[in-house]
Order: C-alpha cells, then structure tokens, then sequence
C-alpha cells in the first residue's frame, strides 16, 4: 500500500532514508552538509580493534585510563576527538565493566551523524551513551539540531530540551523544538511531547503530543493542510488527518471548512484483505450555505473501488461513483470525478477465469448529470461467458464463444425492460509468413429478447424477437521496409491494411425503443464515432442491440522512418471506410449511412528532435466535403521540467448536428486553441500555466496560472484558476454566447529537503484544471 507521511513525519531522522533528488538543487543544498569521507566499513564496529592517540596519557592497568590533549578515537566508522578521554573498568574478571567519560569540545562523527557537545558518558560494552549540550548534524544529508541531552540506547534514542530542522546551517526558515524526542529504531517511529512547529523563530503549531514515523513504516498524524480562496467556495481551509489502523488497513479524515458553503467532511478509506487492495471514499456536507443553492439538502458523494482475487481464480471489481446532485462535481472538486463527466457509473463484477474459459456476473448502473426525462438502462444481472480453444485442424483454426444473458430495467415506467440472451461463436484461420498476415474470420450474432411493455403511455414492444445474423471478415496485411528513401540515413516502412466485413441487414426497430433516442439505440448500443484506429472495427454501434449491415472494405496504412539507431522519428496513418452498400439497422433513413465511403481520417507523429515533437489527426468529411474534426500540438520539451504546447481542435457546425442528437444551441463551428508551459526558471523558482481560447465565441474556456519558489528546506507554490461551468441553478442558457465562470484561488505550503527530495510540484500543477495537460506524443 502507498505510503503516508504525517505533517511532523517530515523531521528528524526522516531525512536518513534519501531517495534521488533533482540533481542542481540537490548538490547544492548538500554542499553544506558533512560527508564521510573514506570507505565505509559494514561489519559490527563492536568487533574492530580501537585506536586512540592523544599529547599524554596516564594508564593505570586495568582499572583506568586518562587520555588528554587533542584526544583521537577510532573504531570502523567511529571517529572521536575531544579534549580528555576517561575510561573506567569496573566489576570482576569474569564480566568487567568498561565506561568512558569524555569531556571538553567533544566532536563525534561515523557515516551517519555528526555531534559536537561538551561532554558524554559510555558504556562501552552496551554502547549506551549520554550525550549533554549537543549539536548533531546528519551525514550526507539534509537534518539538524541540537538537544540539551541525548540518551542513546540500543533500542531507542532521546533526545531532552531538542529541535530538529533540514534547513542548512545559518538558515532558520523553519524548526521544531521539543521537550522530548524519543527515536524506538526498530519499530521505526518517533514521539514528540510538547512540540512546537516554528518558522523564523515564530511559533504556529503546537501538539501536546504526535506520533510520526522514520522510516517506511505508516504512522498516524497530520497531513499537509490545503488553503485558499475561491468565488463560489469563499476561504477555505481543509485539515487531512491521516489513522493508521493496521498494516493492511489507513484512513484519511479531512474537515474542510468553507466561508460560503460551511463544514465538509471528507474521508478515504484504503484496504488490502480477501476482497483484494481498494478505496472506500465518501464526501458531506450537511448543509450547503451558498446563496445559489440554497436548498437545505445534505450533499454527498459515495465511492468504492475494488480490484482483487478472492481465491486462486475468483475475481472482484467494483467501480461505484454515487453523488448527491447532477451539479456536485461543478460545485465541488474532487478527486474522484471532474465537471466534464456527463455520468457516474456504479458497477459490481464477481469473476471464475480457468485457462480455457472464464465468466463474468455483474451489475451496472449509471447515473446522468444532465437534465433528462428518461435516464439510461442498468444491467441487473447481466452473465458474460466467454470460451477458447486455439489450435484446432492442426494448427490452423482458432475457436472463441462469447455468451451473455442481461436483464434491462429502467428507473422510468414507460420504457420497456427486457432479457436478452446472446451468443456469439468465432472460427478464425491467421495466416502468415514473412511477406504479410492473412486472417480470415467467420462468427454468428443469435439474440434473443424478452421484452416487455411499460406502463401506462408508453409504446408496444414485441413480446419475443429473435435476430441471427452471420459475418464474415477478411483482414490483408504486411510490413514493407526499404533504406531507399528520400532523406538520407533513415529506414522507411510501408504498412498497408485492407479489411473486408459482410452482415446481411436485419430490421432491428423491434428491439426497445428508440423514442429517446439522445440516449442511444435499443437499451445499450451508442453510435461509435470514428478516428483512424477505429476504422476497423467490426461494428458502428457500441453494445448488441444495433448491429448494423455491413458490405465494406476499409482501405489504410502507416508508414514509418527509423532513423539509423532504430529510433522511430515519424509516422503517418491514413484510412477510410468504402460503403459496397448502405450499411442500416432500420428502415429510417437517418440510421443509414447516406454515403459510398467514410470520412478520410488521418494520424501522424513526428519526434522532429529529442526537444521538439508534433501530433495531429484530421478527418475530412467526403460527403460534406470538409474537414470536420482536426486536433494538433506541437511541444518544445527541453528537460523533464520544462515544456510550452500549443494546440488546436477543430469541430465542424455540420459534423456536431450529425452526430449528436437532442437539444443543442452550440450551433456554430468548435475552435479552440490553448497554450500550456511549465518552467523551471532556476534552482528556485517555477511557473506552470495553461489558457484554452474558444475562437468561435472569443471568450476564455479556463485560464491557470501557478508559481513556485522552492529551497533546500520548504516550498511553496501559488495557484489561480477561472474556468467554465454550468449555470447557477436560476440560470439557465439563452443562447450560445451564455458563458459562466469559476474563480479560485490556492496556497500549498511544504517542508522539503528530507531524505534529499528537491523535486518540484510541476507536474501536479500541470494536471489542473478540467482540460489538464496530457502528454499526447507517442514518440519520444
């Protein structure tokens, strides 16, 4: 399970677990930190014999010794200077006793730590030590402090009257002073009594008692809070506060407060038992204070995720996403859903696999976050089956079965629930050899429905409806490769693809109903939209209920330079759908396809160097006869911190009416361009922003803009956000020129520098905001 680590969790002997750090900032941060120089030595000091070399010694054989004078002590690692050196031996022959009592400018240093103090007291033969008016500071790594008296024993270390920093000497950003430290080694915690947090000598945080871990061990405690301000939020501060409950089992409590809506509670909770690792999470408010939702209804959001093996071959998934309200995740952010979600899906799944076949029982509902009068249908059980047999007729036939039964039921009265039974049985023969691959593929679609009428106006279905309908696929495809090409020293290939499908036509009206049809075709079948890698697919629609007629060839391929280290620079792919015949699923004709081919759909990659890469994809529409959808970004990535995209995405008005059904006022083109960057300025200072600009309504979709400053011991990055989001609930849209904006605004404070971690918090800047930057480039 992840790991967590409490507020104070980031102190004191934390720092002796480093990690690889960002190298500029690193060095120089551990420029000011001693370092053991010399081989270390891993076997027990405790066995090595003892050097020590002093101006005079007084030796009084066996029961004392007294060292004096720029006194040297080494021992493995173990290295010891100090003004006199006093060592005792006590008790009888057979178990004598051997103490050391050092005095004056004490200086102690080994591969670890290094302490100056004045005075200290050994037992050498336990290595029990005190250690009075100390300074320690760690070796090869960020961490300080000083202790009016240490007491270091075998299976614990305490520090009495002590502080703790990773700032570097003469740098007081920030401390922690308590009354007591006790370091248990092996248990790997710390406690803290008494503890005050500082920063430039100024007290802020004071904790009677905390409990932090330091090593990789979970313990309890306080996380980083999160502050700042938002226009529909006003001030909001939240508090995480994490619970360690056993090995296998955390939590994390967050009360959150909000100047305008009130207290938020939010908790997570992470498992890993029988039911294998998962996520139950939830968020509330009581009652939510903002004058424009005023409705006096608590707001929640509920969330299971669960991934695992029950037994040997038993699997269990759960994906289940509950909220309050249709607006809760444009009124609230969270990490588990986002304002562009059109729906949440709550699914349970119980898996049996062997290795010839497996079978699926599950459930599926969904809930919309759009205002519509009928909803989607839930899966209430659906039973998937699913078998193969490869190798058949020696070798050269493949064998898959795939079978369901689902029940269909739906919240509203009027629309008709359903069974449907389904199987669907493949032979397929691959072919190939070093010219190209030949794969030929027959398969039979039998469904059975069940159906049954709903209440009161709603329209007839047919009881019983049977639907058989045969395919046959023939898929061609080869690799051709030549160093003959039009740019000196690079490898071209040329990848052709041609697919042929053939379904008869089967009227398919009879099943469900498509009155609704915004919510797609029978109970779960969606028109696929279409980009070159869907191209060839089998199927336009999603789901079984639409399975439309096909007699079509798709035509297409992709070509590729390597350069001379096998490094692929460039590729382009272009495809596109020949119609032999009109491909329908009914008699209406706006369910037929009203062309002799696809739109021609393009895609291309170019690493133009180790900084530079470019992306695009483009469909021109042949039956509008132009281009209806193109996205392209170009990025200049000179180091893993700094990057500047510029991007285009283009929706054309006519494309946008084809292919999506209901009310829509967004009646015009779609141009966006946006533009994000993220730079590290120096070892200190960071910038991260992203704008995204409509053209067509010359008005802003989200604008980002966010500052760090970072220093060997802390950090802290600034945030400002205006983005869309839906109307207020007494808004509504009255044309396409109705935009409506969010403000906020946020402050992230950390202790930084222990364990030798300087990295910056850009990439979890960049990932901001409801269109995040995303790394698009599949060439690298």
């Amino acid at each position: 399970m992840k790991k967590y680590y409490s507020f104070l969790s980031l102190s004191i002997l934390s720092a002796l677990y480093s990690q690889s750090g960002y190298a500029d900032l690193t060095s120089q941060c551990l420029l000011g930190v001693p370092h053991f120089s010399g081989e270390v030595v891993t076997t027990d000091p405790n066995e090595l014999p003892v050097y020590i070399d002093s101006d005079s010694a007084e030796i009084n054989q066996p029961n004392n010794a007294l060292y004096r004078g720029n006194v040297q002590v080494e021992q493995g690692n173990r290295k010891l200077r100090a003004d006199s050196v006093f060592i005792e031996q006590k008790g009888d022959k057979q178990d004598p006793q051997r103490y050391a009592y050092i005095n004056g400018n004490m200086n102690y240093q080994d591969n670890l730590v290094q302490v100056v103090g004045e005075k200290a007291d050994i037992h050498l033969n336990t290595q029990d030590s005190n250690i009075y008016h100390s300074n320690y500071q760690f070796v090869g790594r960020q961490g300080r402090g000083n202790a009016e008296k240490a007491e270091l024993r075998q299976d614990y270390r305490l520090l009495k009257n002590a502080t703790f920093t990773s700032c570097l000497p003469d740098n007081n950003s920030w401390k922690i002073r308590a009354s007591e430290m006790k370091q248990h080694i092996k248990e790997e915690y710390a406690d803290l009594w008494n503890a005050v947090f500082y920063v430039k000598d100024v007290p802020i945080f004071y904790f009677p008692y905390v409990q932090f871990p330091i090593g990789d061990r979970r313990r309890s405690g306080l996380l980083m809070p999160d502050f700042g301000a938002s226009s529909t939020d006003g001030y909001y501060y939240a508090q995480p506060i994490y619970l360690n409950l056993a090995p296998n089992y955390d939590m994390t409590v967050t009360p959150k407060y909000m100047s305008r809506r009130g207290w938020q509670w939010l908790g997570e909770a992470r498992y890993l038992n029988i039911l294998g690792s998962g996520i139950f999470a939830g968020e509330y408010l009581k009652n939510d204070r903002y004058e424009n939702y005023n409705k006096g209804d608590p707001r929640y959001l509920l969330y299971w995720q669960n991934s695992g093996s029950l037994w040997d071959n038993w699997r269990f998934n759960v994906n289940y996403t509950k909220v309050s309200d249709r607006r809760y995740f444009n009124d609230f952010t969270s990490p588990y859903g986002k304002s562009t979600d059109g729906y949440a899906t709550q699914n349970f799944a119980l898996s049996y696999y062997q290795p010839n076949y497996n079978i699926t029982v599950s459930a599926t509902q969904f809930q919309v976050f759009d205002t519509v009068s009928v909803g989607p249908y839930r899966t209430l059980p659906q039973i998937d089956f699913n078998y193969y047999r490869d190798g058949l007729a020696n070798d050269l036939i493949d064998f898959s079965l795939y079978s369901q039964a689902v029940h269909f039921q739906n919240d509203s009265d009027v629309m008709p629930s359903a069974w449907r039974f389904h199987m669907e049985p493949t032979f397929s023969m691959p072919l190939a050899n070093r010219y190209g691959s030949l794969n030929l593929e027959t398969k039979l679609y039998a469904t059975h429905y069940s159906q049954k009428k709903g209440d009161g106006a709603s329209e007839e279905v047919d009881s019983s409806v049977n639907r058989v309908i045969p395919q046959f696929k023939a898929e061609l495809a080869t690799v051709l490769a030549s160093n003959q090409t039009l740019i000196d020293g690079y490898t071209q290939t040329i990848e052709p693809k041609v697919q042929y499908v053939y379904r008869p036509y089967r009227n398919q009206s009879n099943i469900g109903t498509d009155r609704y049809s915004y919510l797609g075709f029978g109970y779960d079948s969606i028109l696929l939209q279409q980009d070159f890698y869907s191209l060839f697919n089998d199927r336009r629609y999603s789901g079984l209920d639409r399975i439309s007629s096909a007699n079509q060839v798709t035509i297409g391929g992709t070509t590729r330079f390597f350069d001379k280290d096998a490094d692929e620079r460039f590729n382009f792919s272009l495809g596109q759908i020949l119609y032999l015949t009109p491909s329908k699923i009914d008699e209406n004709t706006d369910n037929q396809t009203q062309r002799t081919s696809s739109s021609w759909a393009a895609e291309a990659n170019w690493k133009i160097s180790e900084q530079w890469n470019w992306k695009g994809s483009y469909q021109y529409d042949t039956l509008l006869k132009e281009t209806s959808l193109m996205n392209t970004a170009v990025e200049y990535r000179p180091s893993a911190e700094n990057l500047i995209q510029l991007s285009y995405r283009y929706v054309s008005e006519k494309y946008i009416d084809q292919n999506l059904t209901g009310s829509n006022i967004y009646d015009q083109n779609i141009r966006q361009i946006g533009i994000a960057t993220a730079w590290q300025l120096n070892d200190n200072w960071a910038i991260v922003g992203h704008a995204y600009h409509d053209i067509s309504l010359n008005k802003p979709v989200e604008q980002y803009i966010g500052v760090e400053y970072r220093t060997c011991c802390w950090r802290v990055n600034v945030g400002a956000r205006r983005y869309l989001t839906a109307p207020k609930e007494e808004q509504q849209y009255t044309s396409r020129e109705d935009v409506f904006y969010t403000n906020s605004f946020g402050i992230n404070f950390e202790l930084s520098g222990l364990g030798n971690r300087h990295g910056s918090s850009v990439s979890k800047m960049l990932s901001t905001g409801i269109i995040p930057y995303s790394d698009p480039f599949s060439l690298r």
